[in-house]
């Protein structure tokens, strides 16, 4: 059972395996530990691409049924479950993005739970203003009726950016969730807003302050530190300078990995200073069309004591929903990836493994 207690956005969560309590006043600072355990256990992380419920996608929805139901031998049994949500949970009618604005209907909320642990919904992407701050506004409530914790947008820079933190089996971990501003300049602050001091928006990576959150996090004894970055350019198979930059600081800063998605097609891995980087996993629930968005991957993080096995897990999306992929299609598209990950063994099956320590080198 995993008992951990998670802080996003001044909203706090109690989620164990089989039971949610939300909306209990407590205070932010607090931290609920599972027992004094001095040596570390296993702890299982899984990241997902691009999880959208509007548009086509309740053609294929049913309260009854996961959505995770051809992957859930993965997802299921994950102590920590983290997706970007393309979309906030609202129904207003009020649009305030021009072009391709995503909603979707609260009531399919629950479906984000994959796992029997924890799921986190990472927020700062280039669609949860797509109905305003009003949209925004009734994501995180809607999100927090159901006691799913959310992370990456919020009232003010200090709700957008602050993390999940978890602690479990002698783990402490912190996950961050950022948007590269740098993509989105077409769009006004009024349509895309970045949070600031004293208003609501997303959580924008910030060469200087964000990296720093990332030293405070290591300074204040996270061991696994996760990056959900939201950057890249749509449909681009490598990485741009700022993806590779982003990443590089990130890492150097002292993220345990760096995970990435919005572009909708899969971008390669990179195993920088001993650390992985997964520039673009694609998509994972999604109604696009075009062929070229119908291949992807995930990743979940096994770590034993100071080692982690990131699985890397080649998909398919068929009717919008992720199923797996035989071998000789998975071996295919992570030996096509860019770029290529020389550290990742592609097993048998199809699926890839990159062993590495949570130490940096010189611990």
């Amino acid at each position: 059972m995993l008992g951990v207690l998670l802080f996003a956005l001044d909203s706090p969560y109690l989620h164990m395996s089989e039971k949610l309590v939300s909306g209990d006043n407590i205070d932010i600072g607090n931290i609920l530990k599972e027992g004094n355990t001095i040596d570390k256990g296993n702890v299982s992380i899984t990241v997902t691409g691009d999880v959208m419920f509007g548009r086509k996608m309740p053609g294929v929805l049913s309260l009854d049924s996961s959505p995770y139901r051809h992957v859930q031998n993965v997802t299921g049994d994950t102590d920590i479950l983290l997706v970007n949500t393309e979309n906030p949970f609202t129904t207003s009618g009020d649009a305030v993005k021009p072009d391709v604005p995503l909603k979707a209907n609260p009531q399919y909320i629950p479906l984000l739970n994959g796992t029997s642990g924890m799921i986190i919904s990472a927020n700062a992407n280039n669609h949860v203003f797509d109905y305003g701050v009003t949209g925004m506004r009734d994501s995180i409530e809607n999100l927090d009726s159901y006691g799913i914790a959310h992370i990456g947008a919020g009232e003010n820079k200090q709700e957008a950016t602050k993390p999940a933190i978890i602690e479990k089996d002698g783990h402490k971990i912190t996950i961050f969730n950022y948007m590269d501003s740098e993509n989105f300049q077409e769009y006004s602050q009024s349509v895309m807003p970045i949070a600031t001091d004293d208003s609501p928006g997303y959580s924008a990576w910030d060469d200087v302050e964000s990296v720093e959150q990332i030293k405070q996090a290591k300074e204040n004894g996270s061991d696994i530190i996760i990056v959900y970055m939201h950057y890249g350019n749509e449909y681009s198979r490598s990485p741009n300078d700022n993806q590779k930059e982003i990443s590089h600081l990130a890492i150097d800063a002292g993220a345990t990995a760096v995970v990435g998605s919005h572009a909708h097609v899969t971008q390669g891995i990179e195993v920088y200073n001993g650390k992985p980087i997964f520039y673009n996993l694609g998509n994972f629930m999604f109604d696009q069309s075009n062929p070229n968005t119908h291949t992807a991957y995930f990743v979940e993080f096994d770590v034993v004591n100071d080692n982690v096995t990131a699985n890397v897990y080649p998909v398919y999306i068929s009717g919008y929903l992720p199923k797996f992929m035989s071998s000789s299609d998975g071996e295919s598209l992570l030996s096509s990836l860019s770029p290529h990950c020389d550290q990742m063994e592609i097993t048998s099956q199809g699926t890839g493994k990159i062993n590495f320590s949570i130490k940096n080198s010189t611990e």
